[in-house]
């Protein structure tokens, strides 16, 4: 397997997997900067008004056709959050132009667009237009406030947000309603002025491009004459990415468990458990952690699913997941309400037998194989590539796949049993129904 090759040049980054597999390019080009209250709510609307229009082509409308034109590009741009960084990021994908006469310099054009969208959006003096401000807070109010809808994911954010309880991991990625009505064109356009020339700039390439170096060079060169149009530069000012260092995994508190209980008008419950773990992706035991958490709750063989909802039937849905930057473990069950206690006593047990060292071999090996095919399919998928490739940068520590799967097998069920004991549970969250209660 073929790995990123990265170049650096001051705050920009650009790593390139340069393979003939794909029969698609694709450019990425990531802003990274630490989550931050005061910041978080007008961060997350801009890629949204990225998307209302450019210098160039100044429509929306205007921007798909110009993708139509490049043999039906795909652009577009998306708000993420990764450990306490919030990321910003534009995306352009096309064919690969050997597959087709007369595309030549088509993936040169496609990067160029996306550059652009990021870095040079439609302006009225120095200010985003006043009509495209407020049609993306109406619809930015939306995408928060549809988040509730789904229960699932919805209780898990609150188990999450209590577990981040007082660190800049909790601040949500889209921010907050009640900042939307202060925002203005002026201000959003002073907080894009300051991504571009204070985030650290991750830009990836991967598909069928020939030579790395010479991708990575163009990648620098496009780069540069974007910021330089936008009026900054490379250098950048006042910065504050870089100065964070790595993502740091959450570490383990000292107090009681924390137990959130929310109630609403529903007829399932959410019991949801996180737990610290101290392990993230940079760390030598993350091999053993991932399949610590695939033995607890990754797949359908695994403790949770077995022993929760398949044997004791108390639960709807069983599984854990681990997040690889802040080494949180998170368990998500759905559950009869009623049966609360019976599931959490029961849940808590299956992390009990594994660090009582109660891992068959069958647990092991069939963990250790759907790891395997899971990463295998990741690789397959070239954003998916991407996506483990930027957490082992963000963590400081960027494993090759093939090394990862060589360390995932490599793993013993007493590697697994030495972990689980970093396994700290945190919070117990449960959404419930409404409780009446009497005067």
């Amino acid at each position: 397997m073929a790995g990123f090759q990265r170049v650096d040049d001051g705050r920009i980054h650009v790593h390139v997997y340069a393979t003939p597999r794909f029969k698609t390019r694709h450019f990425n080009v990531k802003f990274v900067q630490p989550l931050a209250r005061d910041t978080v709510t007008p961060t997350a609307l801009l890629p949204y008004l990225w998307m209302e229009g450019t210098q160039s082509y100044p429509t929306a409308r205007a921007i798909m056709e110009r993708a139509d034109d490049l043999f039906g590009a795909t652009v577009r741009t998306s708000i993420g959050k990764r450990g306490d960084r919030h990321v910003v990021e534009a995306y352009a994908g096309v064919p690969d132009e050997q597959a087709f006469r007369g595309a030549t310099g088509l993936f040169q054009q496609a990067q160029a667009l996306a550059a652009e969208v990021c870095s040079q959006p439609v302006l009225e003096g120095n200010a985003f237009p006043q009509r495209h401000v407020q049609r993306e807070i109406t619809l930015h109010k939306r995408r928060i406030e549809s988040l509730f809808d789904d229960k699932i994911a919805w209780s898990m954010d609150r188990c999450l947000e209590a577990v981040y309880q007082g660190e800049r991991f909790g601040l949500p990625r889209l921010g907050y309603v009640e900042d939307l009505g202060q925002l203005s064109g002026e201000q959003l356009r002073s907080v894009h002025h300051h991504l571009l020339n204070t985030a650290d700039i991750h830009a990836y390439v991967v598909g069928n491009v020939g030579d790395a170096d010479r991708a990575a060079q163009d990648v620098l060169t496009l780069l540069h004459a974007a910021l330089e149009r936008a009026g900054g530069g490379a250098s950048g000012t006042d910065r504050t990415a870089a100065a964070e260092g790595p993502v740091n995994p959450l570490a383990h508190r000292s107090g009681d468990v924390r137990t959130v209980v929310d109630e609403q008008p529903v007829n399932q419950g959410k019991l949801n458990l996180g737990f610290r773990t101290g392990i993230s992706c940079r760390d030598d035991d993350y091999p053993a952690m991932l399949v610590c958490n695939g033995i607890l709750g990754g797949f359908p063989h695994s403790k949770l699913f077995v022993n929760v909802r398949e044997k004791a039937s108390l639960a709807y849905y069983a599984s854990s997941r681990l997040d690889g930057l802040t080494g949180v473990l998170a368990v998500q069950t759905g559950i009869e309400i009623n049966n609360y206690e019976q599931a959490l006593s029961i849940i808590q047990e299956q992390v009990r037998a594994i660090q009582n060292g109660e891992i068959s071999a069958t647990e092991l090996a069939y963990t250790k194989h759907g790891l395997r095919n899971q990463y295998l399919q990741a690789n397959d998928q070239p954003m998916s590539l991407i996506d483990l490739n930027f957490a082992g940068v963000l963590a400081g520590q960027a494993r090759e796949l093939e090394e990862l799967l060589k360390r995932i097998e490599a793993v013993t069920a007493d590697d697994v049993v030495r972990v689980s004991s970093n396994i700290q549970l945190d919070t117990v969250y449960f959404l419930r129904n409404e409780v009446s209660r009497g005067a």
